[in-house]
C-alpha cells in the first residue's frame, strides 16, 4: 500500500453573525456589536438569533429606550417568539429600558447601516495578515474592522437559550381584525404595570384595537 497516498478532505466550518450597528448621531459614541459563533456552538434558528438580542440588551442594560431597525426576515426577525422575548426583557430587572422599539424596513429596501459594517469585515478578512484558518482568526478579522472600533461578542454554548413563543394562537384566530406579522411595520414594547406592546400595521393610517393575545400577562394594543 506504500504506492497510495491518503488524502483527507474536511469541509470549511460554517460561521454565523448577528450585527448591531449604531445609526445617526449614535455612531459618535457607540461601537458596532458583532455577535459571532460557529456551527459547533449553535445554528441560526430564531431562538439562536434571539439569544443574540438578549446579549445585546444586556450589553446596553443602562439605556432607558432601545430602538432597533430590522429587515423583514420572518424566520428570524419577525415572529411571535421575538416579540414575546422583548416583552419579557422590558419587564425584567436585567435592563433599565422601559421602552423597546422595533422598526421594520419597507420591503424592497436596498441599504442598511449593517451592510457598511459587513463590507468592512469583508475588507478586513481580505487584508488579514496570513490565512484565516480557524474561528479565532475570523474573530481577530472582525475585531480589526471599522478601524478596530468593534465590540466583538464571541458567543458560547451557555449564551444560547431556547426562548419560547408565548402567543396564543386561539386568541389570535379569534381576533378581528387578526394581526398578521407580515403586515407589521413597527412594534413598541413598554412597561406599565404589565407588559404592553403597540403595533402599527400601516405607517399612515391608525386604528384602535385592544386585545389580549398572549397566554400570560401580555396585553397587545394595536394602533
Amino acid at each position: 500500500m506504500d504506492q497510495y497516498k491518503v488524502v483527507l478532505f474536511t469541509p470549511r466550518i460554517i460561521l454565523f453573525n448577528e450585527s448591531f450597528v449604531p445609526v445617526g448621531t449614535n455612531q459618535g459614541h457607540l461601537k458596532p456589536i458583532g455577535a459571532i459563533w460557529h456551527e459547533g456552538i449553535a445554528g441560526r434558528r430564531k431562538e439562536d438569533i434571539i439569544s443574540c438580542f438578549y446579549s445585546f440588551c444586556r450589553k446596553n442594560r443602562d439605556a432607558l429606550k432601545i430602538t432597533i431597525w430590522l429587515d423583514n426576515c420572518s424566520a428570524q426577525n419577525k415572529n411571535w417568539c421575538l416579540l414575546s422575548f422583548l416583552i419579557y426583557m422590558v419587564n425584567c430587572s436585567e435592563i433599565c429600558a422601559t421602552e423597546i422599539f422595533i422598526k421594520y424596513f419597507e420591503p424592497g429596501h436596498t441599504f442598511m447601516s449593517a451592510d457598511s459594517f459587513h463590507h468592512q469585515v469583508e475588507q478586513s478578512m481580505k487584508n488579514y495578515i496570513g490565512d484565516i484558518c480557524d474561528f479565532s482568526d475570523f474573530e481577530k478579522a472582525v475585531q480589526q474592522a471599522n478601524s478596530g472600533k468593534v465590540d466583538v461578542q464571541s458567543m458560547q454554548v451557555a449564551d444560547f437559550r431556547d426562548w419560547e413563543d408565548h402567543a396564543s394562537q386561539i386568541k389570535l384566530n379569534k381576533t378581528n381584525p387578526r394581526p398578521y406579522l407580515n403586515k407589521m411595520r413597527n412594534a413598541k414594547e413598554y412597561f406599565e404595570g404589565k407588559g404592553y406592546i403597540t403595533f402599527k400595521f400601516v405607517l399612515t393610517i391608525k386604528g384602535c384595537y385592544l386585545h389580549n393575545l398572549l397566554l400570560t400577562f401580555f396585553v397587545f394594543i394595536i394602533i
